[in-house]
């Protein structure tokens, strides 16, 4: 990881991708409300994670008088990682 800003641009790209996932499967696969449901469900999830990633980095809780270190940081990337897996996840079974 280079530094916070890449980071923050790496969150918004992926969340971004997932949206827009979202919204093709919307148009392509929404024909029942139940379907539209669901996708705007991941759609809205998805940006409540966009949110509070980012406002973990902006808002680190910090141990003694050092900034967040490198722990901190693979955290915050993982979690991204593994919201985005879970979303894609839901939309595939919403497929079905």
């Amino acid at each position: 990881m280079a530094n916070i800003k890449d980071l923050k641009k790496d969150i918004n790209f992926l969340m971004e991708e997932v949206i827009e996932t979202c919204f093709l499967h919307y148009h392509l696969r929404g024909e029942t409300p139940e379907k539209r449901e669901e996708i705007d469900q991941i759609i809205d999830d998805i940006i409540v994670t966009r949110n509070n990633l980012i406002h973990k980095i902006n808002n680190p809780e910090v141990d003694g008088e050092k900034g967040p270190g490198k722990k901190f940081f693979n955290e915050i990337l993982e979690e991204m990682m593994q919201k985005a897996d879970e979303a894609f996840d839901k939309l595939g079974a919403a497929e079905k």
